[in-house]
């Protein structure tokens, strides 16, 4: 008996550990969008706490996987694809498909360098349980974080990563592919 409740203490521990590193691992690589798709992330221009996202991101995405654009600029578009538009949540396009709230949240994380991406292994938290500490959040952002007067305008290179300043090609359009 005090072999297999000695076995049960160090095995339990070394599984669970091995556990959380194969999903820390996998969980990322099966959030990623297919490759050539791009990840466009909408955010609320004014909000401090969505521009703070915004830089850790692109700060944390050498490969520049995510590009950027204010909600307030590109209601059309979130129109178009059945998103909304009220400012709620952060909208994460990908193709064809968009994601709301937490997942938009760690779908994003999921795309960035490591360490960043594993913490999309919260992914693994149930949808119900994540986004209801989303929505507490995003309901007051702007009394714990501020916010602006007006949509910041990006400069220099970091320009680049917005949907609404293009300086070389144009890009695709994710829903339509035009």
């Amino acid at each position: 008996l005090y072999l297999v409740i000695y076995s049960m203490r160090v095995f339990l521990p070394a599984m669970t550990v091995a556990t959380i590193s194969l999903a820390v691992k996998m969980v990322p690589e099966f959030l990623e969008p297919p490759p050539g798709v791009e990840s466009w992330l909408m955010f609320d221009g004014v909000c401090n706490l969505c521009d703070g996202f915004v830089n850790f991101v692109a700060d944390g995405d050498s490969k520049r996987n995510v590009r950027f654009g204010a909600q307030q600029r590109h209601t059309e578009l979130l129109e178009r694809i059945g998103a909304p538009t009220d400012l709620s949540t952060l909208v994460l396009i990908q193709g064809e498909n968009f994601y709301l709230y937490s997942s938009a949240a760690l779908r994003t994380l999921a795309v960035m360098d490591w360490p960043y991406r594993s913490l999309s292994v919260f992914t693994l938290v149930p949808p119900v349980v994540r986004d209801s500490v989303y929505r507490l959040v995003a309901r007051y952002r702007y009394q714990l974080f501020g916010r602006q007067e007006s949509c910041r305008v990006p400069s220099g290179d970091f320009k680049r990563r917005f949907l609404e300043y293009e300086h070389e090609a144009a890009s695709v359009d994710p829903i339509s592919g035009a």
